[in-house]
């Protein structure tokens, strides 16, 4: 065996183990919160055009002390919706 081989078995248990980590940890995106910092950063949009998709499109947030809020979900929605909110009815 060399130094740097784990042995035989033991890489296959830890890739498990990392797998059922990954698993537990995941948390769906109805439960993933993020800041207009996280949202601008994540649609490559200037805080212009944040504003806008709130506004004029419908993009649901939420404020908590002058701070603007998402949840994934909410934003995924969103990309998937065509229409803006006041051509909706």
């Amino acid at each position: 065996m060399n130094k740097k081989q784990l042995p035989d078995g033991l890489n296959e248990e830890i890739k498990k183990l990392v797998q059922q980590l990954l698993e537990k940890n995941h948390r769906p995106a109805s439960e993933i919160v993020m800041d207009d910092v996280d949202l601008r950063n994540m649609l490559k949009i200037s805080r212009r055009t944040a504003l806008n998709y709130r506004q004029q499109w419908g993009l649901k947030f939420y404020k908590i002390e002058n701070k603007i809020f998402y949840f994934l979900s909410d934003v995924i929605d969103f990309i998937k919706s065509d229409k803006p909110k006041n051509d909706q009815a």
